[in-house]
């Protein structure tokens, strides 16, 4: 093994899935690196903030004193062929893989439980953790409605059960993400960001759903500067500060909820007037002395700079259109998903709304040997127990199926 020729420095935080995450990138690399934690150093968060030129999320990872950012930030420079050069690593040739029995596509309660079922089959899966390891989970507090945890868990810890699982009985994991597919015929070839080629017999494709975002050039332009999809990620940065969620399903609820830990005080902002949560989690954020809710309401824009970061969010009353200024150091974004489906256009049947079309009563797509299951294929459920379901399905299926064909 050769000596590493950089020094590498992470901050992170317990229960953070993009410090999971960037942590396995890192690591499929041979390297190494020194670990901040804010959680047991919590003096050492204005230094974080000083360093990185204001960033207000974790973790944030610096190579010889130069920041790269978060876990978003080095993917995509993974992406462009440019991380291996900044952590000095000598180029190696991309070829083509042993053909594989079945490669699962996404590592959220769908992908891992698929993982487990098809490595117990003796299948030898490979599983392709994505952009989002652990998938929508990773980004939820408290799980209060998975069997088997009678007090809640977690939603990354949960994740971590569940990949520990699929590792014990063999499962191999690499980390990266599909941006390629060619499914007109068998085996299928799928390409990596990374310029890898990987060739499977069978596919199944649990790609899950991604966050929206409001689509500001302001929020975009404050991301990871106060604004955030990750309250278990962020939240411990605005101690004692007012922040604001958006949305009005069960994830707003939870964000809320998990935030009045950190915040002085949290205003939910939603569109209309009623939530589409579920009656238990927008009775507790109702009830809630420190959750101030704005109904008929949206956000318009982010104020705020690089240097100070979010200082305050434009408010339009959707009934009135009077338009008032909020003053936030933060704000989160829960405004619901939209199925990871674009790298199958033309390839994979999907509906009107980009999920995939699967046969009833059973995982197959409209190309035989790909099975798709979880959020990618359930519009109407979207939780994390069916998406488990599904993925034994998905198993079992592709299993029976690559038995027929000798």
């Amino acid at each position: 093994m050769t000596e590493q020729r950089v020094n590498i420095e992470m901050y992170v935080r317990d229960h953070c899935p993009y410090c999971d995450n960037a942590k396995i990138l890192l690591s499929s690399k041979g390297v190494t690196w020194t670990e901040i934690h804010l959680g047991k150093e919590p003096h050492r968060k204005e230094e974080m903030i000083l360093r990185s030129g204001g960033r207000r999320t974790v973790p944030e990872i610096f190579v010889d004193g130069v920041c790269l950012g978060g876990f978003d930030d080095i993917a995509a420079l993974e992406h462009q062929g440019k991380l291996d050069p900044i952590l000095k690593l000598q180029h190696k040739e991309k070829t083509m893989t042993d053909i594989h029995n079945v490669v699962i596509l996404g590592s959220g309660p769908a992908g891992y439980t698929a993982a487990v079922y098809a490595a117990r089959a003796n299948m030898k899966p490979l599983l392709i953790a994505g952009n989002e390891p652990g998938g929508q989970l990773t980004t939820t507090t408290e799980v209060e409605n998975f069997p088997g945890f009678p007090e809640g868990v977690q939603g990354p810890e949960l994740m971590e059960l569940f990949r520990k699982q699929a590792e014990r009985f063999g499962t191999a994991f690499l980390q990266g993400s599909v941006d390629k597919v060619d499914l007109s015929k068998r085996p299928f070839t799928l390409h990596l960001e990374s310029g890898q080629a990987i060739s499977t017999r069978a596919l199944i494709v649990a790609t899950g759903a991604s966050a929206k975002w409001l689509g500001l050039e302001s929020e975009q332009r404050l991301r990871n500067r106060g604004v955030s999809a990750c309250a278990t990620c962020d939240g411990f940065f605005f101690r004692g500060k007012p922040i604001a969620v958006v949305g009005g399903g069960d994830t707003a609820m939870e964000e809320a909820v998990y935030l009045t830990h950190f915040a002085s005080q949290v205003t939910l902002i939603h569109r209309r007037d009623d939530f589409r949560a579920s009656k238990i989690m927008a009775d507790r954020v109702k009830t809630h002395p420190k959750i101030k809710i704005l109904w008929d309401s949206a956000v318009s824009e982010v104020l705020g700079d690089d240097k100070a970061g979010v200082t305050g969010i434009q408010v339009k009353n959707l009934k009135t259109n009077q338009v008032s200024n909020l003053a936030v150091d933060g704000l989160f974004v829960a405004i619901g998903h939209q199925p990871n489906t674009s790298i199958f256009n033309g390839q994979l049947q999907v509906d009107e709304t980009g999920y995939i079309v699967t046969k009833p009563h059973s995982t197959y797509t409209s190309v035989e040997g790909v099975f798709a299951a979880g959020d990618v294929a359930d519009k109407t459920y979207r939780q994390a127990i069916s998406a488990a379901g599904t993925g034994c399905m998905a198993a079992i299926d592709a299993e029976r199926w690559l038995a027929t064909q000798g």
